[in-house]
Parts: structure tokens; C-alpha cells; sequence
């Protein structure tokens, strides 16, 4: 029996797998396939969408069900298929017109499960854009085909926190609002969270509660590390999330995964 069997490690990708330049290091990389090698799944959990997920594909062995768009699809990459989704079920025009209206400045970036849409941007869209590397297309919302799985706002901090007041007073209950980097807000369905999605994915593969790690840093990682028997934080974690985890290791630029890699080996 391999010392990893049995055992899911899920990460994060922005701030936890990749560093600040946006790239998988070589430590990372040789301890997942070291971790993977000796019987162990890996997957990355991201609000990211399965395509821009899939350009690290080449640099790291996932074989496990990836968690994209923070929860709402749960997607295998090597079969290329969809195993769950939970899109949104608002009025999306709708919301997306009175955001335009009463927020000039803001970017609105509008995801399907294959496509990116961007129904207006601003200097952080085109940042994010060049971050995540996936294509994309101008498009008003009522063109857009295919179900939404999540919308990106991009503003200033400040900004952002005024579109939120809006939205929980124009729209109360009707989204899943989480900051995923201080100049993102992110909206998915009611009950979509990355601790839903990593539960999907442990049930999927008949992997113990206590058998799975998460590694993350930021506020949409909460009930993924909450979830998880072991739950690791990068240095560079915000304080919330150092709360949650059992084990903070180094920072996402010195090989987070690859210590947490080292401390599963350790208590294997």
C-alpha cells in the first residue's frame, strides 16, 4: 500500500498554488507528483473557470475531479465531463443592467461554463484578463448563451463595497457574494462554496472526511478548509483563514504545497 492512498489533497490556485507571478513553481510541481506518484488524488479548487484551470494542466498531475467557479461546477478534466453544476437561477440581464445603471465604473465579467463574457470593463477587467489568460468575449448580456455559472465584479475596494450594500439590499437572498482577491466580488448561486463543491468531489471518490487536506488563503477558501480533515494555510493567508486551518506552512511564493505535502508525509 502506497503512504498516500486513500488521501485527496485539494489547493487552491491563486495565492496557494501559484505564486505572485501567477506561476507553479518546480518545488510544487515535483511534490504533487510525488504526492500523486505514491497513491495520493490531487485537484485545484478556484473560482477560476475549467478552461483557465486547464492551461496548468501540462505542469501538474490532477487526477482527481477539479472544483471550478468556487463550488458551482464540478468538472473531470480527463473525461471531459461535467459531474455537477449548480448555475444561477436570477434574472442575469436584469441584474447585470441595474449594476451597469447604477455603478458606471464597474466591471462585469459573466461566466458560463465554457465561455467568458465581458459585459463591461474596467483597468481591473483587463488585469484579470492577463492573469487568467482564458479567452474572452465583449458581449451584452442579453447575447450571452448558455447557462451563468458566476459573475466578477472589478473595482476598487471601496467601490466594491458600495455594489455590495446594493445587492443585498435589491437583491436579498438571491446570491452567494464572496470577496475572492480585494478588487473581486464574486456572485454564484445561493449555497455554492468551495466546501460544497470539495464534499462533491470526496463523495465521488469514496474518500474519508479525514482523508482529505485543502490548502487555501483567502476568504472563498473558508469552508473548504472547514470541510477538511486537514486544513493548510499558506503564510500569506489573510488572519480569517489562519484561524480555520490545523497547520500554516510557507507562503505561496516559497512552495505552500509542496509543505503541505511534506507535513501529510509527516503524519502518514
Amino acid at each position: 500500500m502506497a503512504k498516500f492512498d486513500g488521501s485527496l489533497l485539494v489547493s487552491d490556485m491563486d495565492g496557494t498554488l501559484l505564486d505572485s507571478a501567477h506561476e507553479i513553481s518546480r518545488e510544487n510541481t515535483e511534490a504533487i507528483k510525488y504526492f500523486t506518484d505514491n497513491g495520493g488524488l490531487f485537484t485545484v479548487a478556484s473560482g477560476r473557470m475549467v478552461r483557465a484551470i486547464a492551461l496548468y494542466a501540462d505542469r501538474i498531475n490532477i487526477n482527481a475531479p477539479v472544483i471550478s467557479f468556487n463550488g458551482a461546477a464540478v468538472y473531470d478534466t480527463a473525461g471531459k465531463k461535467l459531474l455537477k453544476s449548480m448555475p444561477h437561477e436570477a434574472d442575469i440581464p436584469a441584474l447585470v443592467s441595474g449594476l451597469a445603471e447604477n455603478f458606471p465604473e464597474l466591471g462585469i465579467e459573466v461566466f458560463t461554463i465554457d465561455e467568458m463574457y465581458i459585459c463591461r470593463g474596467s483597468d481591473v477587467t483587463r488585469l484579470h484578463c492577463e492573469i487568467i489568460r482564458a479567452p474572452y468575449a465583449l458581449s451584452d448580456v442579453r447575447d450571452i448563451k448558455g447557462e451563468c455559472m458566476k459573475l466578477n465584479l472589478t473595482q476598487e475596494p471601496s467601490y466594491l463595497e458600495r455594489v455590495e450594500r446594493y445587492l443585498n439590499e435589491r437583491w436579498p437572498g438571491m446570491f452567494c457574494i464572496v470577496h475572492t482577491e480585494a478588487h473581486y466580488l464574486e456572485l454564484m448561486r445561493p449555497g455554492v462554496n468551495k466546501g460544497r463543491g470539495l464534499s462533491a468531489v470526496a463523495e465521488i471518490l469514496n474518500i474519508a472526511r479525514e482523508r482529505v487536506c485543502a490548502v487555501g488563503d483567502y476568504f472563498n477558501d473558508a469552508e473548504m478548509l472547514e470541510f477538511a480533515g486537514i486544513a493548510v494555510a499558506p503564510a500569506n493567508a489573510c488572519p480569517q483563514i489562519k484561524d480555520i486551518a490545523d497547520v500554516v506552512v510557507s507562503s505561496n511564493d516559497e512552495h505552500a504545497v509542496r509543505e503541505a505535502v511534506i507535513y501529510l508525509e509527516s503524519i502518514s
